[in-house]
């Protein structure tokens, strides 16, 4: 699984950007002004304030024939923020705070960004410039350090956001405390918390952890518990049938379980439909011949998809005869070639 924060594969990408210059606006909000080159007629620049679930434009202005342009507003809390042109090839990641700034652009050339503006924003530039240019061995320790120092909290979670967070849950952890009672009520923060507090699950489901138990309702409103496949290889399957993805890969495991289940594999399935009909015509419509399905019927509400860290389906973890988890999302041969080293071709 990715990182959750949205913005860490967008900074890897950032080329290096050079920035001087603070100041205070005279009007009280900010004042950002810039030029465009090679902008087309009518290009427009966007500017974004950013949350780790959404991005909302806050403010829009048309690139003049001379390739200026300028945004003026007022915003109520400080703000992290990205300034782009059009649909977002040339973009900058800026902290958004009443404050002037100038940012200078190449729209048919990413590597060209200058920006300049208050301390906050020539940190956020510094930290991009050192994650881009530094050699990719380094660049974990370096940003461990650099969250365990850094004062800014917009600018620490941007720094935070590109280090793994299965490698680095206590880390998470722990700048989202910092960030709590730095910017409480900043919605980053409550959104990030939430998030690092969601990933406990995915930390519980790690390849060597025991399985947790799910126990849930068959479509003949029967309870069956995946601890009862105790003794077996299991594959759990997150599924739905209107997940397109997920009934192009049925199959392949149904090929799976004819093989595999004389020697021991059984298929725990979990549906995250909310249409009991629907979900009871794909398992007949699909030949899922196995006895465990099972759903509570909540869609992405599922009680057992939030016990597993489930955030997107088709998702499987396979667990051995004792009820340990040994392998993820494995597909087709993948899943072909573990089962055969667990089982014997």
């Amino acid at each position: 699984m990715k990182n959750a924060a949205i913005f860490s594969a967008a900074i890897m990408l950032m080329l290096t950007m050079a920035g001087c210059g603070t100041g205070k606006s005279s009007f009280n909000g900010y004042v950002i002004k810039g030029k465009i080159s090679n902008a087309n007629p009518n290009t427009q620049v966007f500017l974004d304030a950013l949350a780790t679930k959404n991005v909302d434009v806050i403010d829009t202005a048309t690139v003049s024939k001379d390739g200026s342009f300028e945004l003026k507003g007022n915003i109520s809390e400080k703000k992290l923020g990205r300034l782009r042109i059009g649909t977002g090839a040339v973009s900058t990641f800026i902290i958004l705070d009443n404050v002037k700034m100038e940012v200078n652009m190449n729209a048919q050339n990413p590597n060209e960004i200058t920006v300049s503006g208050d301390p906050e924003t020539m940190q956020l530039t510094n930290l991009i410039t050192q994650i881009r240019t530094m050699p990719a061995d380094q660049r974990e320790g370096y940003l461990q350090k650099y969250v365990d120092t850094v004062k800014s909290p917009l600018v620490g979670y941007m720094a935070v956001s590109n280090l793994q967070i299965e490698s680095n849950y206590e880390l998470y952890q722990k700048f989202a405390q910092k960030m709590n009672q730095q910017i409480p009520n900043s919605r980053i923060t409550q959104e990030f918390q939430a998030y690092v507090a969601s990933m406990q699950n995915l930390m519980n489901t790690a390849i060597g952890k025991d399985a947790p138990d799910i126990k849930l309702q068959t479509p003949d409103g029967k309870e069956k518990s995946l601890s009862e496949l105790r003794g077996k290889i299991v594959l759990i399957d997150f599924w739905a049938s209107w997940c397109g993805p997920c009934r192009r890969e049925n199959p392949t495991v149904v090929a799976a379980y004819k093989k595999y289940n004389p020697k021991g594999f059984d298929i725990y399935s979990v549906s995250l439909d909310q249409n009991k009909e629907k979900w009871i015509e794909a398992i007949k419509k699909d030949g899922l011949e196995w006895n465990s399905h099972v759903s509570d019927l909540a869609g992405w509400n599922s009680q057992a998809a939030a016990l597993y860290g489930v955030r997107s389906i088709p998702a499987a973890f396979l667990i051995d005869k004792e009820g340990k988890i040994v392998a993820k999302n494995l597909r087709g041969p993948a899943l072909e070639a573990k089962l055969a080293e667990l089982l014997g071709a």
